[in-house]
């Protein structure tokens, strides 16, 4: 027994044929010119899962990016800051030494008085030191400064912490009374001492040691701070190839290969044209059709 297929049905088999080839080219032309061959989750769904995994792992990494660079920010500008007070206060030291000589005149010990005044201004003026509009060592405070004019401690002492890997956080902060001791017995309050004493022409043996050892406890927070860097700037390091790792593996996942979708493109187009020629002839209609 002979099957006869109906015009319409040789009509709609060649329009589903055609529509599911030009489907296939329209989804290859979207991969060419987006470069993914990704585009919703119907193309993969484990591919997206997996794509989607990465990415967030890679806005997690961005943040911690965010995070290093701040840290280092702040131990930097405090390391530099640190420094700078150091060598101030060993030019203090070499004054004292000046004062310590019993020679000098009164206008000399007045001098020396006068440039260790000068030096403390100045070494209040670096306590103040700010980053990101926020005192270096004045912890957690709101206000702009760590210390007032006359070297009494504003701030509030406490400390500033960034993530800078998963679960890992480090201080980046140091609390004025950590770097220039306790109320009333830091270093501003010693210089007065100091310069006081150059003036009245006491003996500085004590204050002497008391400076000796401020300048170490200064000394000893910037190697600490220094370390610190060292630790953040070699998480940066790994975080940056954690960052490339990750989007080499998310490339690998929903890039296209281009060369590969541009033969598949144009082979399919091909194929789509020479299906459009071959069902144009084969449903066109004819008088016999008609008369059936």
């Amino acid at each position: 027994m002979t099957s006869r297929v109906s015009d319409l049905t040789l009509s709609q088999t060649a329009i589903q044929s055609l529509q599911a080839s030009l489907s296939q080219v329209a989804d290859l032309q979207n991969e060419a010119s987006s470069g993914k061959k990704l585009t919703k989750p119907s193309d993969d769904p484990v591919g997206i899962g997996e794509a989607l995994t990465l990415q967030a792992s890679l806005n997690r990494n961005t943040q911690l990016t965010a995070n290093i660079n701040d840290a280092e920010g702040w131990l930097g500008t405090t390391g530099s800051t640190l420094g700078q007070v150091v060598t101030q206060l060993q030019q203090v030291n070499s004054l004292v030494i000046q004062a310590a000589n019993s020679s000098n005149g009164q206008t000399a010990n007045d001098a020396i008085s006068d440039q260790i005044d000068q030096i403390r201004q100045s070494l209040i003026g670096l306590a103040n030191t700010q980053y990101n509009n926020r005192p270096l060592f004045g912890g957690t405070t709101a206000g702009t400064a760590a210390y007032d004019s006359s070297g009494n401690y504003v701030g509030i002492s406490a400390p500033v912490q960034r993530t800078i890997a998963p679960g890992v956080q480090v201080q980046v902060n140091v609390n004025g009374n950590t770097a220039f001791g306790t109320p009333g017995n830091d270093v501003f309050t010693t210089l007065n001492q100091i310069s006081a004493a150059i003036e009245a022409g006491t003996p500085l043996d004590t204050l002497s040691t008391q400076l000796q050892t401020q300048l170490q406890q200064v000394e000893s927070v910037q190697a600490q701070v220094g370390a610190t860097y060292s630790r953040v700037e070699t998480v940066g390091t790994q975080n940056t190839t954690n960052a490339t790792t990750t989007q080499t593996n998310l490339s690998n996942v929903e890039d296209a290969d281009m060369s590969q979708v541009l033969m598949d493109l144009q082979s399919q187009e091909t194929t789509y044209q020479s299906a459009l020629a071959a069902a144009a002839k084969a449903i066109q209609p004819s008088l016999a059709s008609f008369l059936q």
